[in-house]
């Protein structure tokens, strides 16, 4: 089954790459990141041929990780060509914004989530997304330029993990919601770390650099992988 062969390979490919990146952004970096991201989108496509019963989430999720690996590519070419790092940098929050559309939609659907559990979820990340700019005056991160994006990102990154914690709650935690669960708020809290390692200083260290790539992959082969249960 090509789903075993394809998340191995490119759980390995990911690891490589997140070491490697803690030294910096080369092509050769971009390289392997575009293949450990394509990676998890194949993950997610040969899990939807493994069970086509899961067409509609499964492919709502493969459109979300597609727009997620344009995202990751943007996001290493604004380090590679550095005159042009704002228009990489809001290309990256708006496809991954987009993408996160996709998980959201997913989720609902195949839960088939009351429409008041969806405002519900919307309310909380609203919140959330204010709580992160109050935060960030303590944490000294500095979104300057790029707050009111920040701000739009942060409300739909929330809305896919919150989205995911409700499904998880109300189908009596489900393996397959806990997975995706897990592997959304993996996705959060890389982006969180991404957040501090940009905006904030002094910590873009190599660690950091790691964390925030391992947990990245992490949710992404874990959202990948849920499309096989559903």
């Amino acid at each position: 089954m090509a789903y075993y062969i394809v998340l191995p390979f490119g759980l390995i490919m990911s690891f490589i790459f997140c070491v490697l990146r803690r030294k910096g952004f080369s092509l050769q970096n971009l390289i392997l990141k575009s293949i450990s991201s394509l990676c998890y989108l194949l993950t997610a496509v040969f899990a939807l041929i493994s069970n086509p019963n899961g067409y509609t989430y499964g492919s709502l999720i493969i459109f979300g990780g597609a727009l997620g690996l344009v995202g990751d590519i943007l996001l290493d070419l604004k380090g590679l060509y550095k005159q042009d790092e704002s228009v990489y940098l809001r290309g990256g929050f708006i496809f991954f914004l987009v993408g996160h559309i996709f998980y959201s939609a997913a989720i609902v659907f195949q839960t088939k989530m009351k429409w008041w559990l969806v405002l519900l979820a919307i309310g909380i990340s609203i919140l959330i997304s204010f709580g992160n700019n109050w935060s960030a005056k303590i944490t000294k991160v500095h979104f300057g330029a790029y707050r009111k994006i920040v701000f739009v990102y942060v409300i739909f990154l929330s809305i896919t993990m919150v989205l995911s914690i409700i499904a998880a709650i109300t189908s009596g935690f489900g393996k397959k919601y806990v997975l995706l669960t897990i592997g959304a708020i993996c996705f959060t809290l890389s982006d969180a770390v991404l957040s501090s390692t940009f905006f904030g200083r002094g910590k873009d260290g190599s660690f950091y650099l790691f964390i925030n790539h391992f947990l990245y992959y992490a949710g992404q082969y874990l959202i990948a992988s849920s499309v096989l249960f559903m």
